[in-house]
């Protein structure tokens, strides 16, 4: 009984290697530092100081109504509840679109559409940091000059404050800078009512382009007018042309567009080999106020194209490969280490 119990405590001691084993080649590790994010979230708050030519005191942002050619100042409190004294960077932007359909109020590398006219972050101009004093607050002011040619529709941006907290390490005891959080305020300045404005999408371009690291089929469309597309629906579906045969496929639900800004919609392919072709984009996007909009366009993949997306999906299968080259025979190794200890411990009692 002894012998069959040391088997079974070695059969599990192995398991466990095997599991570590398969873990380790199949999960890579994470590390999360663990900073003091509430205490450096209580340190630091905003308040909203609304001028007089915002429409709404309880929107938790700035909604100005202002006139062409005139400066207004808006300002906000920074308030910081540490020990220490706290710097603070501020960033001014205009709000674009990402590919998810999200509007980004703070900085991004999305490019400007051409429909924009008047820039936020060009016409604003503010702080680039400030250090609020321990236990204190400090008000800051931000100032907006209207050009004298009038626009339609919303300018559209934010303001993104990023406390930077002093942290000690465990190496030395040195202290080290760490941005763990940042606040966006969100900007809106009109002239006029904007509720007659309806938005009007623009078909850019379909075609391929390498990010993150993959090929996906784009499709670019712009918001040519000042207001938000709210609750927007895309339905695009590529084919080779002349055929029906659906060949990939995007259907995406509840997206949102900023005044005057593009999206680039991707199409990724699935790992699906492609050849050098001519294809065609049915593109359809209906928007909640019951705006709807249909395009077909033609684009085409070139020898060149098709061949850096084929090799991609080539490497991808050789790596994925390899990786079961490494899985296989370690699997094959400790199921004949199982064996051979079993072997070993079971024969003193076949023996007796």
């Amino acid at each position: 009984m002894e012998s069959r119990g040391n088997i079974y405590r070695q059969k599990n001691r192995i398991y466990g290697l095997a599991v570590l084993l398969f873990s380790m080649l199949c999960c890579p590790i994470t590390v999360f530092s663990e900073g003091n994010q509430s205490n450096s979230i209580k340190d630091f708050s905003y308040e909203v100081l609304y001028p007089e030519s915002q429409k709404d005191k309880k929107l938790g942002y700035y909604d100005l109504l202002m006139k062409p050619g005139e400066e207004q100042n808006i300002q906000l409190q920074l308030n910081n509840t540490s020990y220490q004294p706290m710097m603070v960077k501020v960033d001014l932007n205009s709000a674009k679109t990402n590919g998810n359909g999200v509007i980004e109020f703070g900085p991004s590398e999305l490019k400007k559409d051409h429909s924009l006219k008047v820039d936020l972050s060009e016409i604003m101009q503010g702080p680039k940091d400030v250090t609020i004093p321990a236990k204190s607050s400090v008000i800051i002011t931000f100032t907006i000059r209207l050009p004298l040619t009038r626009f339609d529709g919303y300018l559209a941006g934010g303001i993104q404050l990023k406390p930077i907290i002093k942290e000690k390490t465990t190496q030395n005891d040195k202290n080290t800078i760490q941005n763990r959080f940042a606040f966006l305020i969100g900007i809106l300045v009109s002239e006029a009512d904007v509720e007659r404005i309806k938005p009007e999408l623009q078909l850019n371009t379909v075609s391929l382009k390498l990010k993150d690291g993959g090929y996906s089929i784009f499709v670019n469309l712009s918001n040519l007018k000042g207001v938000f597309v709210e609750n927007m629906t895309a339905n695009v579906q590529i084919m080779e042309k002349g055929k029906n045969i659906k060949l990939f496929e995007l259907k995406r639900e509840h997206m949102r567009m900023a005044p005057n800004s593009m999206i680039d919609l991707p199409i990724t392919l699935d790992k699906h080999k492609v050849k050098a072709n001519e294809y065609t984009a049915n593109i359809q996007i209906t928007t909640e106020n019951g705006g709807n909009w249909t395009w077909v366009k033609n684009f085409n993949l070139s020898k060149i194209e098709a061949k850096q997306i084929n090799k991609q999906i080539n490497n991808g299968e050789n790596n994925k490969l390899n990786f079961w080259w490494i899985i296989i025979p370690s699997i094959l190794f400790i199921g004949g280490y199982i064996g051979l200890k079993k072997k070993t411990l079971v024969s003193p009692k076949t023996n007796m």
